[in-house]
């Protein structure tokens, strides 16, 4: 790989560690005219598509000749003298020896030379701007910029976290949000339904918002929008005719999504929000439709490559556009936002219609009733593994609300294309029916608890029962929290004898996201000033960030580590980090039943599933403690006749008589005494339970 002095990453002619299943890349590149074969030496009137053009040589015109001042004649000797004397600007002293004098640049003159006093060093805190200088480089970004404001590129959920993603430009009085993602619980949400981002900075200035853009389909990209929407004043959405499906299909109540305005968009749409002039490009990932985003300003493109990969050989749409994506970088890119999720992955992911090909000669080979496991947002593969189903004559059952909807929005869409009695909702007909005709596409993948696989493997379906002639087809990977949950159902497959085959035994399943290879090849034809690696967690975009140091060149000060809540300002003096003054609140809220619930909710249950709850009640008559009880759920010692209810009955009593005041509110006076209770159990026990006091005068 060639790698220039920096002014723009290396570009298009470099090579991949191929791996030998790696031919189909490699061909698909070469025809894109993006990777140079070493074997064949490059044609001369072919143009490479996307790369910088070494330009012919020009013969070079012969060097003017300068073209002497006239300079009148002197008038005398004396007169000669005198000039010459003025053109010295050092007069040699009697007796020193002359010599030739250093003329000063005529900006320098009236400065006093020789060496320059030592400046003094500013000291930066956090809080003070500290700018990278947007360089010209190999791309068509201008030598200098005007000032026209300062733009900010915000992050609110995704970067420290699998979900949630959200970003939003606030350019002077125009905002433009990208994506509306949610995060599923982990088993220390207590009673959570959903986890989405904190947007109170957005709600504030919801009048500035000129539009959402969404990436793709998948819920951690649009999930957010049933909750998020309305307290942003439903701004217009942007959408593929997927994507926009999904959208409306996705809020719990109908109501909600009638309220949406979203407009249809494609790879080719070009949007104008405000100050934001917005571009599309197509990208793959596991669900069609999907593409990144650049949003044209004065410095430069800022593009978000949303989630990605480079397959050359899809199973349900056209390879992602890279001329497209190479033109985007030559016209100039200031900040690039790169797919994160698996830059720490060597190589480059698996074709999906190698997946495709395997799993179809998987149903051929099994002569028994296979459960077929995957995302319900997998359309492109779940509609292949149909259409592969039918020409088995195999009927294929669904099993999942999700697995459901998605599908018949997958066939309205024509994304699949089978028989209608092909398919059929998940009945008793699938035990009755020759176990070798059937084929049940079913969610709860990652373990979730009510999901229709759960339920089998522990025997409690109601319409499924699970035997030893069954094969259990895991098309997914496991989300990073949720292991345990999947090893439960993995244990309860194990125990009825199930056949159980995952990615481990065969290719069942592939990432959706691009590995190290490609996101390579995505930053160098990009070539952008800057970049700032999103999605996943933390020591996932450092070590992005130090691949593309290392592997591209790439000048380590000029990436940027993103927070939620703390993003990138990029303007005409260069780019750089918000500082901790600038920062805006970015902490997750947390949704049950369709409502916002306050994270003192969470940490009162949490207190409670760790140490229990205690209750104490004091009734007072005429200002005296008349009546005391103390009861507990949940807590370690449930009969009262443990010491510890005795030393809290007296710890009770000494604090009610020194802060009992009838003047004071009773809320008062139970807080003082809860707060009493819950250091005496620290210092009992070493932990904490959840303490309610009551005063009933």
């Amino acid at each position: 790989m060639k790698t220039p002095p920096y002014g723009g990453v290396p570009t298009c002619t470099f090579s991949f560690s191929m791996t030998p299943n790696d031919d189909q890349l490699t061909n698909f590149l070469q025809k894109s005219g993006l990777l140079h074969d070493p074997a064949k030496p490059k044609s001369k009137s072919a143009p490479t598509s996307g790369a910088h053009q070494p330009q012919p040589k020009r013969e070079q015109p012969a060097p003017r000749r300068k073209k002497k001042r006239h300079q009148p004649p002197s008038s005398s000797p004396q007169k000669s003298a005198e000039q010459q004397k003025r053109r010295n600007f050092s007069p040699q002293k009697s007796g020193q020896k002359s010599s030739p004098s250093p003329q000063k640049h005529r900006f320098n003159r009236g400065k006093k030379s020789g060496p320059r006093p030592p400046q003094k060093t500013e000291q930066r805190s956090k809080n003070t701007p500290q700018y990278q200088t947007l360089t010209p480089g190999r791309n068509r970004l201008p030598q200098r910029f005007n000032d026209q404001g300062e733009i900010k590129v915000v992050p609110l959920g995704g970067l420290e976290q699998v979900g949630q993603n959200m970003l939003f430009l606030e350019w002077k009085d125009d905002i433009l949000l990208i994506d509306t993602g949610v995060e599923f619980p982990s088993p220390e949400h207590l009673g959570v339904d959903m986890i989405v981002p904190d947007i109170s900075y957005l709600v504030e200035r919801k009048k500035k918002i000129r539009g959402v853009i969404y990436t793709h389909g998948h819920l951690d990209h649009i999930g957010g929008a049933q909750y998020l929407m309305a307290d942003l004043g439903h701004p217009p959405m942007f959408a593929t005719k997927l994507t926009k499906e999904l959208l409306l299909a996705s809020p719990d109540d109908e109501r909600i999504a009638k309220k949406f305005r979203i407009t249809q968009i494609d790879r080719r749409t070009k949007l104008k929000l405000g100050r934001f002039a917005v571009e599309f490009f197509h990208v793959n990932h596991s669900i069609p439709d999907s593409m990144g985003v650049v949003v044209k300003t004065p410095y430069g493109s800022i593009v978000h490559t949303g989630d990605f990969k480079i397959d050359p050989t899809p199973s349900d749409e056209k390879p992602a556009d890279l001329s497209r994506i190479a033109k985007v970088g030559n016209d100039g890119v200031a900040l690039a936002m790169v797919d994160s999720t698996n830059a720490l992955v060597p190589g480059h992911t698996i074709s999906e219609s190698v997946i495709e090909a395997e799993l179809g000669k998987l149903l051929k080979s099994i002569q028994g009733r296979v459960i077929l496991a995957t995302f319900a947002s997998n359309i492109g593969r779940i509609a292949k593994i149909i259409e592969a189903a039918e020409k088995l004559g195999r009927t294929v059952f669904l099993s999942g609300r999700s697995m459901e909807r998605n599908v018949a929005i997958a066939r309205k869409l024509k994304y699949l294309r089978c028989k209608e009695k092909t398919l059929k909702r998940m009945s008793p007909a699938a035990e009755k029916m020759d176990p070798g005709k059937v084929l049940i596409l079913s969610t709860g993948t990652q373990g979730e608890e009510l999901a229709a696989l759960t339920r089998m493997a522990a025997g409690t379906h109601k319409m499924i029962r699970l035997n030893p002639a069954d094969t259990v087809v895991f098309s997914s990977s496991t989300i990073p929290g949720n292991e345990l949950a999947i090893v439960s159902v993995l244990n309860n497959l194990s125990e009825r004898g199930v056949r159980r085959i995952d990615n481990n035994q065969l290719d069942s399943h592939v990432s959706g996201h691009g590995q190290a290879e490609e996101v390579k090849l995505m930053t160098s034809l990009l070539k952008p000033r800057f970049i700032a690696p999103i999605h996943g967690e933390l020591y996932m975009r450092y070590g992005h960030r130090d691949m593309i140091v290392k592997s591209l060149k790439f000048p380590k000060e000029n990436s940027f580590i993103m927070k939620n809540g703390q993003g990138v300002v990029l303007g005409h003096r260069g780019a750089r980090m918000m500082t901790d003054r600038e920062a805006i609140s970015a902490a997750p809220v947390l949704i049950e039943l369709g409502e916002k619930m306050g994270e003192h909710v969470l940490a009162d249950r949490t207190l409670m599933a760790d140490g229990g709850v205690i209750f104490v009640t004091l009734g007072l008559e005429k200002g005296k403690l008349k009546n005391l009880d103390v009861r507990s759920r949940g807590f370690r010692y449930m009969g009262q006749k443990h010491e510890i209810f005795k030393m809290i009955e007296k710890d009770v009593r000494r604090m009610f008589d020194q802060h009992y005041d009838p003047s004071r509110p009773e809320r008062a006076l139970e807080t003082t005494i809860a707060k009493s209770i819950q250091k005496l159990l620290w210092q009992k026990f070493k932990k904490d339970s959840l303490v309610e006091v009551v005063v009933s005068p």
